[in-house]
């Protein structure tokens, strides 16, 4: 039976006051493919989560041997492995993995173990033409093949056939590198569900990384990444941008069971304050120095608004900044806040002019710590060279985004998110009642908790349930 509230509405329905996401898109009037112009959604209960999954470490235990076994995860980007024995270690809970480029056209994923005595053969990305453990020698090709035994004669009994490196499944998608331990997983392609189609106009592959930092947060990887995944804590954690974003309008899509999106925009003031006119958001949203010089915010002309006169400078800027042409997208594509969230833990942005792409994950086989990995992603010029990728910077616990000055405005931003993740983290300790989450603007949370107890229900070798 549906639960009713105040003024008839069913769980889910209510909505904050203010245009829509949608509504917006109307009055742009740019026709962006149907896939913006759409909305996708499901009322995903209102019951309280309970806090083990963020303090417990039976439950930590339960997620690595249940979840992170079986899933598709985001190991690297194609560019930090472009030449022959370029290799980059991928570790998860106690699990480390040497992602390798093993021949011109191949990418493998070993077990990172020496076959001997377990010692790590790589403890660090680079470049190799064989991989050898630094304890006795033991040495193996690129492609995983074992290739010398010192001392061989002390092992008549292992049969070399057998001693090639484990693999785990490899697939690639938008100039990213896949792994999964589960050697009967589902296919990437059918794991990214509409996430290809969602980024046909965008294409990830012919983007490049100007950023690749990563810190240690004290907290667990959930409540790291739920810190990114909804818009209701703007009015409180940055509320300098109220004025000029459509915070509680923003729209939230669920798509099957792994992927959601969360749709916020610009140009629109936030419901919690008085509304300002298109002339105001204009004079606030043109203050760069490069949009200045590209007409600022002198007064609009009839017809005009906030975001028609910032997108056209902003698409003049980003195609001068980044030689690529922009003049087929529509304002959306352009000028909006898309963030997409792919189980469990991969959250590419659909923005030009801030291209993000975020990834959590536990810190080894600590509840309470977990690591944090942010990227910029921006377009590889039509002409000349693919430029390098960014090196990845890795900041101390105790160090701020600040201190990473190649990811620009968003560093001060990420600080007041981050801000709060150990008082969460502390906090969760006290709660009696479990955790309490809004119906629509946290659905995105419940989403992704739906699927992770099913995974965490479901012992390895049972077909997960619907």
């Amino acid at each position: 039976m549906n639960k009713q509230v105040k003024g008839g509405l069913k769980p889910g329905d209510a909505r904050s006051v203010g245009p829509s996401v949608q509504q917006i898109i109307d009055r742009d009037g740019d026709n962006p493919p149907e896939w913006f112009h759409s909305e996708e959604w499901t009322y995903q209960g209102d019951e309280n989560l309970t806090v083990d999954r963020y303090i417990s470490q039976d439950y930590h235990n339960l997620e690595m041997e249940r979840m992170w076994s079986r899933v598709w995860q985001m190991a690297c980007r194609e560019e930090e492995i472009p030449e022959v024995g370029d290799n980059v270690v991928y570790d998860i809970g106690s699990w480390s993995f040497i992602v390798v480029r093993s021949d011109d056209n191949t990418i493998k994923a070993f077990k990172n173990a020496c076959l001997h005595r377990g010692t790590q053969l790589r403890a660090e990305d680079g470049s190799v033409t064989q991989f050898r453990c630094p304890f006795h020698g033991w040495t193996w090709n690129l492609d995983g093949s074992l290739k010398e035994i010192p001392c061989k004669w002390d092992f008549p009994h292992v049969d070399e056939a057998e001693y090639s490196l484990p693999e785990v499944k490899v697939a690639t998608w938008g100039g990213f590198v896949f792994i999964n331990m589960d050697k009967d997983a589902m296919p990437l392609e059918e794991w990214l569900d509409v996430l290809p189609q969602h980024f046909s106009t965008f294409p990830l592959e012919r983007r490049y990384m100007t950023a690749n930092v990563r810190r240690i947060m004290p907290c667990n990887w959930k409540v790291a990444q739920e810190a990114f995944i909804e818009s209701y804590h703007v009015v409180e954690a940055h509320a300098q941008a109220m004025p000029v974003t459509g915070d509680a309008n923003t729209q939230y899509d669920l798509y099957g069971d792994r992927i959601s999106r969360l749709y916020t925009q610009p140009g629109v003031t936030s419901p919690h304050l008085p509304a300002l006119s298109e002339q105001e958001m204009a004079n606030m949203m043109m203050q760069s120095p490069r949009l200045k010089e590209r007409g600022g915010a002198l007064p609009l002309k009839p017809g005009e608004t906030a975001r028609s006169r910032y997108v056209q400078a902003l698409r003049k800027d980003l195609e001068d900044r980044f030689g690529a042409d922009l003049s087929a997208l529509s304002t959306t594509e352009i000028l909006d806040n898309i963030e997409y969230f792919l189980f469990p833990n991969f959250f590419p942005w659909f923005n030009f002019s801030l291209p993000l792409v975020y990834r959590f994950r536990p810190n080894g086989n600590d509840p309470n710590s977990s690591i944090m990995d942010v990227m910029l992603l921006h377009p590889v010029p039509d002409e000349g060279p693919r430029p390098d990728p960014a090196p990845l910077k890795t900041l101390r616990p105790d160090q701020s985004f600040t201190e990473a000055p190649e990811l620009d405005q968003i560093s001060a931003i990420f600080e007041q998110d981050v801000s709060n993740m150990p008082r969460v983290q502390k906090g969760m300790h006290m709660l009696e009642k479990g955790v309490t989450l809004g119906n629509y603007q946290e659905s995105r949370l419940r989403h992704m908790h739906r699927l992770l107890d099913r995974y965490v229900a479901t012992p390895p070798g049972k077909k997960l349930r619907k």
